[in-house]
């Protein structure tokens, strides 16, 4: 969502290899979880089906390598369709923010804010929302990287008081140095979750990814399910978890 470099082709490459510090590792190149899919298959195939009637007969849409899955981002579409969120947050702009907008646009309820650290692709991705007349429902905030990788608070501030969907694909966490990037996005951003939000983590593929995951669920009380398909982990809140973010939509 948030590398900028184009791809002529829709379907996502390979990530780079990552060497993260994570609990129990060793040098060396880390490897994928066992049974976790890193590269395009199948089900991506299905997926690009699914997309159709947000791609076709649309302007084209400059992929990239960091862009969400086809599966993924059906996963994200099927949930706004079934629970209605009233305000969804993306960490790391792009095609899925266009690809959501569309939707939410077509359903008539639904804002979309994408916080994005880099200013020449927040600028493309606010010129293809306006280019479609989606600004109605979404907009893109900029939010340059502090020094620990994280969105700066003054981007976070800028946030939606109630969140019913967040998704976390940023900042980039594709090399060793930044693995663990997207760790702080539970702590920062948990206060504005709903009662009853969900969580999406997207390249759990990846051992950086992973070992966030492991730390959310140890430092906080949410259980995280892992789609090896769609390459992301959709988070709830465990039972009798306190409400920190007053409800902001009603849930079928």
């Amino acid at each position: 969502m948030s590398d900028m470099a184009p791809m002529p082709n829709p379907g996502p490459a390979p990530d780079p290899p990552v060497e993260p510090t994570v609990s129990g590792a060793t040098s060396g190149e880390p490897r994928a979880p066992s049974g976790f899919v890193t590269q395009p298959g199948p089900a991506d195939l299905h997926a690009w089906h699914v997309l159709r009637p947000l791609l076709d007969g649309r302007p084209y849409l400059p992929f990239s390598p960091g862009a969400m899955r086809a599966g993924g981002l059906v996963y994200v579409c099927n949930l706004i369709v079934h629970r209605a969120p009233r305000q969804v947050v993306e960490c790391g702009a792009g095609v899925s923010t266009v690809v959501l907008a569309r939707l939410l646009a077509e359903r008539g309820t639904g804002r979309l804010t994408a916080l994005e650290h880099d200013p020449g692709w927040a600028e493309r991705v606010e010129e293809l929302i306006a280019r479609e007349e989606l600004a109605h429902v979404a907009r893109v905030v900029l939010a340059p990287l502090d020094p620990s990788g994280w969105y700066d608070a003054s981007g976070v501030a800028r946030l939606p008081e109630a969140v019913d969907l967040l998704v976390v694909d940023g900042p980039p966490a594709d090399r060793a140095e930044i693995a663990l990037a997207r760790h702080p996005a539970l702590a920062t951003l948990e206060p504005r979750l709903a009662a009853d939000a969900l969580v999406i983590l997207d390249d759990v593929g990846r051992a950086g990814e992973q070992e966030v995951l492991a730390r959310w669920e140890r430092e906080h009380l949410w259980d995280f399910e892992r789609l090896e398909d769609e390459a992301i982990a959709v988070g709830t809140r465990r039972p009798g978890r306190l409400r920190t973010a007053s409800r902001s939509s009603q849930v079928p």
